[in-house]
């Protein structure tokens, strides 16, 4: 265990320029500190300076943009504003992409597995602590190696045994605010393995691996500051570990396949079809934000639609005497039908507050209505009647798209069609246009209850008509 431990910081590391020697100017800065390298010495140095020494830098003005980079632009940039953080220029955006394995998020933010397999914001480009308006910092392409040569050169200007650390600051999924994180060992192990010692009580430790090099990046962070500090190398002495010269930043690195919080675009899309639930339980009292409704109809407009027509229409009813006017009067005329039909009255009654509940108190009840006067328009009647199945089926897939949106947002929801036998009285009660067909009701909320459990679903082949299989 380490009692002791120092941090000191060198003050006298110059502007790092194209070519310089990292590993020389560290000795003459201890030189003009009066500090000597000792064996097991950690210096932790900050990825700007690798960065600036090896000429690591690119200007904005010459990127040419993707049209992949304008269409994220375009995508977050009103979430920026909305977030009131700096818009990222395509030209960045570009840059970003062009240090990117992968693009996994974006968002305000944009989120990216770098070609070194790091999980950060902006492919750890930077523009902070970098000279002129329009330069950006790039990552070191092998920070590991950069730490080794750096180790290597300080050993044979001083004999001793260092372990070399190069730093940067990243973001944390949950929590706001940069730590120090390292992007690159050499001499020390990023992680070091618990497993098999005891705790303070004897009990064996089963699982816990330490982010040595992490915790040890977050220490000299304190130091080097994030602003106009200037102190870009951070000796750390007393610090108690295992010389490694095979150490490599890899060991740290999660992979995808145990990452529960990098799930696959895939893996997304299939757990949530299969979890989603037609949700019939009582609502929590959560207030549901009709800017959140309004987000769900936004990804709703992006289903496909017969001629890109998208009849879609979609009102939202809060609460109220326009709503509960609605639902008695579709509840009188449920009770006529059923009437005319010779239903006992204990039927009538069960079937009305079935559903009666749910519409009156759900949060927020969507109607989705077809418009008509979206619809092709044909000389004979069985052109018209199939253009009026299309538009059914566009409608149709809108409101998927609608429930899968709400799922993504928390809420919970139910397709009613009730508004198909009721459709006069709903358009005269809310005053819709002549061309509006009602189809669907959809009940909207936060949900009170746990998991619904999954319903029956027929076997594959019940539902896959095999042609093979037909009857000569």
């Amino acid at each position: 265990m380490s009692e002791d431990v120092k941090i000191i910081g060198l003050k006298n590391i110059p502007f790092i320029k194209k070519g310089d020697n990292i590993a020389q100017l560290i000795v003459e800065g201890c030189k003009k500190q009066n500090i000597s390298l000792k064996d097991k010495d950690i210096i932790l140095i900050a990825q700007t300076i690798i960065t600036k020494s090896l000429g690591r830098i690119k200007h904005l003005e010459n990127i040419k943009p993707s049209q992949k980079a304008f269409k994220i632009h375009n995508k977050v940039k009103p979430l920026a504003e909305q977030k009131k953080i700096p818009v990222k220029s395509p030209e960045l955006i570009q840059a970003i992409i062009d240090e990117s394995k992968k693009v996994l998020k974006t968002e305000h933010v944009i989120i990216t597995e770098t070609k070194q397999g790091f999980i950060c914001a902006n492919a750890g480009i930077d523009k902070s602590n970098i000279e002129g308006t329009s330069n950006i910092g790039l990552l070191p392409k092998n920070p590991d190696l950069e730490a080794k040569k750096i180790r290597e050169h300080l050993y044979s200007l001083t004999n001793k045994r260092i372990g070399i650390i190069i730093t940067d600051s990243f973001g944390r999924p949950f929590r706001n605010g940069a730590v120090g994180v390292a992007l690159g060992v050499s001499g020390i192990s990023p992680i070091k393995d618990k497993r098999g010692d005891q705790d303070l009580f004897g009990k064996t430790l089963e699982s816990t691996i330490i982010g040595q090099a992490d915790n040890l990046a977050c220490a000299a962070q304190l130091i080097m500051g994030e602003a106009n500090e200037g102190i870009p190398v951070v000796i750390l002495r007393g610090y108690n570990y295992k010389f490694n010269k095979k150490a490599n930043i890899s060991s740290i690195l999660r992979n995808a396949e145990s990452d529960i919080f990098r799930e696959e675009t895939a893996q997304k899309i299939d757990k949530m079809l299969r979890a989603r639930r037609s949700y019939k339980l009582n609502f929590s009292n959560q207030d549901v934000k009709e800017e959140t409704i309004e987000k769900c109809v936004k990804l709703a407009r992006w289903a496909p639609s017969a001629h890109n027509s998208q009849p879609w229409r979609y009102t939202i009813l809060k609460k109220g005497l326009i709503r509960n006017n609605l639902i008695n009067s579709m509840n009188e005329k449920l009770r006529t039908d059923l009437e005319n039909d010779g239903r006992a009255e204990d039927y009538i009654r069960k079937k009305i507050d079935k559903t009666r509940t749910q519409f009156l108190n759900s949060p927020i009840l969507i109607l989705l209505s077809l418009d008509t006067s979206d619809l092709e328009k044909y000389t004979d009647e069985v052109r018209n009647q199939n253009e009026f199945i299309l538009g059914v089926q566009s409608i149709s897939a809108s409101a998927t798209y609608f429930l899968l949106a709400l799922e993504n947002e928390g809420l919970k929801a139910c397709w009613y069609c009730a508004p198909l036998f009721s459709r006069d009285i709903v358009k005269d009660i809310l005053g819709l246009p002549d061309s509006f067909i009602p189809m669907a009701f959809f009940t909207v909320g936060y949900p009170e209850k746990g998991e619904i459990k999954a319903p029956y679903r027929k076997k594959l082949q019940e539902i896959i008509f095999d042609l093979k299989k037909r009857k000569a």
